[in-house]
């Protein structure tokens, strides 16, 4: 009978979350990173696309680095695309914090360089997590900002040459600018 209750509970909850009146929101956004691959900063650009419903956001993300990582005798790059969701808690009228999750997968590279000369290209496909929070601000009715900090797990780089998974995970820092439908505003 517990258990019922419970079930009853949770399902009743949830469902009045979803029954009230929300708003619905899109926007796409292009964003830029620094973060770090094989002990060297790197800068990455990317694209995200999303959909909201109240607090809660869903959408696609993808990122590239720009510039290889400069090491003494490798320069890495980074390739990651997938999905994110994200809660969004209102702490002010113009500031939002943000709650998000990815998941993604894509490619890692290796480039041996001596000299100035290529040795080869080595790459594997990996997979990536990554918890993140942020800080959302409007700019305008249709346009806002925002700035994203978070760490990226990555599995699949272990059989590039002389590095690991580890050289690719590192923190992230990110500056989001986003176009969009906004409910709220």
């Amino acid at each position: 009978m517990r258990n019922w209750l419970l079930w009853i509970a949770v399902y009743g909850l949830a469902g009045l979350g979803f029954m009230q009146a929300q708003d619905w929101g899109a926007y796409a956004g292009a964003t830029a990173y620094i973060s770090e691959a094989n002990g060297a900063n790197v800068p990455s650009a990317g694209m995200e696309a999303g959909v909201s419903r109240g607090r809660i956001h869903l959408g696609v993300y993808g990122m590239k680095t720009l510039k290889p990582a400069q090491t003494p005798t490798y320069e890495s790059t980074l390739e990651e695309y997938g999905f994110w969701a994200s809660y969004y808690y209102p702490a002010t009228p113009g500031l939002s914090l943000t709650f998000g999750l990815r998941a993604g997968q894509g490619t890692a590279g290796m480039e041996a360089v001596h000299n100035h000369i290529s040795e080869g290209l080595q790459e594997e496909a990996i997979r990536a997590f990554s918890p993140e929070i942020g800080v959302e601000f409007p700019l305008s009715r249709h346009l806002s900002a925002a700035f994203i900090s978070g760490y990226r797990w990555i599995w699949g780089a272990e059989n590039l040459e002389d590095v690991g998974c580890s050289s690719y995970s590192s923190l992230y820092t990110g500056l989001s600018l986003r176009l969009g439908i906004f409910p709220g505003r």
